[in-house]
C-alpha cells in the first residue's frame, strides 16, 4: 500500500492532492471485507466555480484507488489544507491497517 498526499501552492489557495495505491492482495482484500466509505472535509474548500456540481463531501477507497491522478481539492489556507490532510490521512490509515 502506497498512500501519497501531498500540498501544493495555487494561485486560490493551497491544493490537496491525494493518491492511493493498492497491490492486487490488498485490492482483493478490500472488495472481500467491504469497501470503505471515506469522508472528505469541505471546511474552507475553494469550490472550482459558479457552475460545477456540489463538491464531494465523501469517496470510496476503491473509487479513490482507481483515480489514476487522486483526488484534488483547494483550500483558502494552509491551515484548512492542513486539517483536510489529517482528517485524510487518518481514515486512510484505519481502513487500510486491515489489508
Amino acid at each position: 500500500m502506497e498512500v501519497d498526499i501531498a500540498n501544493e501552492l495555487v494561485p486560490e489557495g493551497v491544493a490537496v492532492r491525494v493518491s492511493v495505491r493498492l497491490t492486487g492482495r490488498e485490492t482483493n482484500r478490500l472488495f472481500l471485507s467491504g469497501d470503505t466509505l471515506i469522508q472528505l472535509p469541505l471546511d474552507n474548500a475553494v469550490s472550482a466555480s459558479a457552475d460545477s456540481p456540489i463538491t464531494r463531501t465523501s469517496i470510496f477507497l476503491s473509487e479513490l484507488v482507481g483515480l489514476a491522478d487522486g483526488l484534488s481539492r483547494v483550500f483558502t489556507d494552509g491551515a484548512a489544507a492542513d486539517a483536510f490532510t489529517d482528517a485524510v490521512r487518518s481514515q486512510l490509515d484505519t481502513a487500510l491497517e486491515a489489508l
